[in-house]
């Protein structure tokens, strides 16, 4: 019981930890305002989380459990049939989606941790190893696909989708977007194609 509360709390606090990094950014977070935003004693957050750090790591933890979402609709379907629906598929892992699972200026905040912490990088790269794992189970149940090295497919599906996110970020035209984005799922698709 006092193990599910811990972890309730912890989720709690990571969750306050998140909107507050969206709303003010990363780096004007303290843990001062997070207890303040909260309603709790900051002692209490240190309880949990003794340093920003710790709060940064549980944040990575946050960001794979909400992006592992989008994977949702792909394997409740990959459960009924044999055969992957490569549209279902791309029109997934290009959604704006993503950004509604997670902010992407909170994302590369803490992304940008990587370059300074050894730890942080490690736990970026579990979460992008993960993704990468989901995907290819998800590529394994296609028999269409068994031919292919699905490990290898997934890997440069998120090369590209990973370059994408990143350009695409920059891009406030909805024209020049769609037409980009057009592009990226195209490459996708050509990939995916038995």
């Amino acid at each position: 019981m006092k193990s599910s509360i811990r972890t309730e709390r912890k989720k709690e606090i990571i969750a306050g930890f998140y909107e507050l990094c969206k709303r003010d950014g990363l780096e004007n977070v303290s843990i001062a305002k997070i207890g303040n935003h909260l309603k709790m004693p900051p002692s209490l957050i240190i309880h949990y989380f003794s340093n920003k750090r710790l709060l940064v790591l549980g944040l990575i933890d946050f960001i794979l459990h909400q992006y592992q979402l989008i994977y949702k609709p792909i394997i409740l379907k990959s459960e009924k049939d044999s055969k992957l629906d490569p549209n279902l598929l791309v029109d997934r892992l290009f959604s704006r989606e993503w950004n509604l699972l997670f902010d992407d200026g909170v994302f590369f905040s803490c992304y940008a941790f990587t370059f300074r912490d050894k730890t942080i990088k490690e736990e970026y790269k579990k979460l992008h190893l993960k993704l990468r794992k989901t995907l290819k189970t998800i590529l394994d149940k296609d028999e269409g696909l068994s031919s292919k090295n699905t490990e290898l497919l997934a890997e440069k599906i998120f090369v590209v989708i990973e370059g994408a996110y990143y350009y695409l970020s920059m891009i406030d035209d909805p024209k020049e977007y769609n037409h980009k984005l057009g592009i990226f799922k195209g490459q996708v698709l050509d990939l995916i194609q038995p």
